[in-house]
C-alpha cells in the first residue's frame, strides 16, 4: 500500500513539473515590450498623488457603473509591442483589426489605476491582415497613448504617482477569418516615474 502511495505522488510531482516546464516554455512566436522611454514624470494636474488616484478611482467606479464621467486624456508613453518569430522558418500572423486585442498589465508603484474610455467606434468589423514573418524577424506595434482593449483605446491605464512600476502585455492573436489564434504574454519591464 506505501509503494502504491509513494508511486501516485511521484506520478502526481512529475506531472505537476512536467506541465509548469511545459508553461515556461516560449512559443513560437514571441510578445516582447520594448520601452524606449522608461522614465517617465508624474503629473497629477495640480492634485497630489493621493488625490489623483481618488479622483481616478472615482471616475472608474461612475463609467464601470453606466454614469457619464470625463476620464483625463491618457498618459503619453513611447513603448512598442514586438511580436518575433523565434523558429527557422517563415510564419504568418494575422494582426490588427477588432479580433486582435492588446492588454496591459502594470503593478507596483504608488497604485494603478484602469478607466473604461467611454468613446464611441464606428460600427465596421476591422479585418485582421496577415503578416509574415521571416525566421528571426519581428513585427512592431508602436504605443504612444497609455492605453488599450478594443481598437487599442477601450481601457485607458494610469500610474497613480512616483515610483517604480512594473509593465507587462497580452496579445491575443487571431486567425485569418478573425477567431481566436494564440495568446501572447510578455515577461515584465520596469518603469520609473519620477516626481
Amino acid at each position: 500500500m506505501k509503494l502504491l502511495v509513494v508511486a501516485v505522488v511521484a506520478l502526481f510531482v512529475f506531472a505537476t513539473s512536467a506541465s509548469a516546464e511545459d508553461k515556461k516554455k516560449p512559443g513560437p512566436i514571441q510578445l516582447k515590450i520594448v520601452a524606449k522611454s522608461d522614465k517617465y514624470k508624474f503629473d497629477g494636474g495640480g492634485k497630489t498623488a493621493d488625490e489623483y488616484k481618488k479622483a481616478l478611482e472615482e471616475t472608474a467606479a461612475k463609467l464601470a457603473k453606466g454614469e457619464r464621467a470625463t476620464p483625463p486624456k491618457p498618459l503619453a508613453v513611447d513603448l512598442v509591442l514586438q511580436i518575433t518569430n523565434t523558429t527557422a522558418e517563415e510564419v504568418t500572423i494575422y494582426v490588427g483589426g477588432d479580433p486582435n486585442v492588446y492588454t496591459f498589465e502594470l503593478t507596483g508603484g504608488a497604485g494603478t489605476v484602469n478607466v473604461n474610455n467611454p468613446v464611441a467606434f464606428t460600427a465596421d468589423f476591422r479585418l485582421p491582415k496577415a503578416v509574415t514573418l521571416a525566421a528571426g524577424k519581428s513585427h512592431e506595434i508602436p504605443v504612444k497613448a497609455f492605453a488599450d482593449g478594443a481598437r487599442g483605446f477601450s481601457r485607458l491605464v494610469f500610474w497613480t504617482g512616483p515610483g517604480e512600476y512594473k509593465l507587462a502585455a497580452t496579445y491575443s492573436l487571431s486567425n485569418k477569418d478573425g477567431g481566436k489564434s494564440d495568446v501572447l504574454k510578455s515577461e515584465p519591464v520596469k518603469i520609473t516615474v519620477e516626481k
